[in-house]
């Protein structure tokens, strides 16, 4: 099967990386390219750094946010539980503007079932849909600094880190220096190259460093690799992450009261 870690970006290229190089498409070199694959791969799967999925149950209907984006948003009570820091941003669905691009190439996320039906990419958001060895094309939604700051918040232990994460974005210069630690330390870890060259793999923007822990979480999840989990339902909205116990019960809770 097939893997691809895609950062997307409406206004600017977005970044792919698939295991070993980094491609760069506008928007519409995005579609072609992946229109291609549809075609050429028979197993393809992408992980993909926008939403995917409405808040369209009964009972926590939603044209804004979904229950996993209320419960890891850091003004929530159980992000200040879980100490979410500064920079690990997350946003309601309708508030993230990548949400137009993944309409425009995958038909996700499905809002209205009467006018969106010729979706050629089957949206994985359990941990018991996708098998290495099945033919087809799908597509999970992550979060790359949610999945970088649970990897890593128990190892680096630096000041810079003390009121932030942010990693991206206003302030460059501290927000590189944070980028190369969270790089440092990410390349250190033994679970990262067992699944990557880090000793060949250069990267020079934030952007490509979301594509590489996209790519990361989706080649563990498709081995079956226990150190990741899809976090949360088809109710209300999934990420795929790194499994932490205390944060992965902790939303199973939130999402069954």
């Amino acid at each position: 099967m097939r893997v691809l870690g895609i950062d997307p970006a409406p206004a600017k290229d977005s970044v792919i990386f698939d295991g070993k190089k980094f491609q760069h498409f506008c928007s519409q070199g995005l579609k072609e390219y992946i229109d291609t694959l549809v075609t050429q791969e028979e197993s393809l799967f992408i992980a993909w750094d926008a939403p995917l999925s409405a808040a369209l149950d009964d009972d926590n209907f939603s044209l804004t946010i979904r229950k996993i984006e209320r419960f890891f948003n850091r003004s929530g009570r159980y992000a200040k539980k879980l100490h979410i820091p500064a920079g690990i941003s997350t946003l309601g669905f309708s508030s993230c503007p990548h949400w137009t691009l993944s309409q425009y190439i995958f038909g996700h996320p499905v809002i209205n079932p009467y006018f969106q039906n010729n979706i050629d990419f089957e949206l994985v958001m359990d941990n018991g849909t996708l098998i290495k060895s099945r033919a087809g094309h799908y597509i999970t939604e992550i979060h790359p600094a949610l999945s970088m700051w649970i990897l890593l918040k128990d190892i680096i232990d630096d000041e810079l880190f003390n009121t932030s994460w942010k990693y991206k974005g206003d302030n460059y210069v501290q927000t590189k220096k944070r980028s190369n630690i969270i790089v440092e330390h990410l390349f250190a870890l033994e679970f990262v190259r067992e699944y990557i060259n880090t000793d060949n793999i250069s990267i020079t923007t934030d952007d490509e460093l979301d594509a590489l822990v996209c790519w990361l979480m989706a080649r563990a999840l498709i081995d079956n690799d226990q150190r990741v989990r899809i976090y949360g339902d088809r109710s209300n909205g999934s990420f795929l992450l790194p499994f932490d116990e205390k944060i992965y019960n902790s939303l199973n809770t939130y999402l069954n009261t």
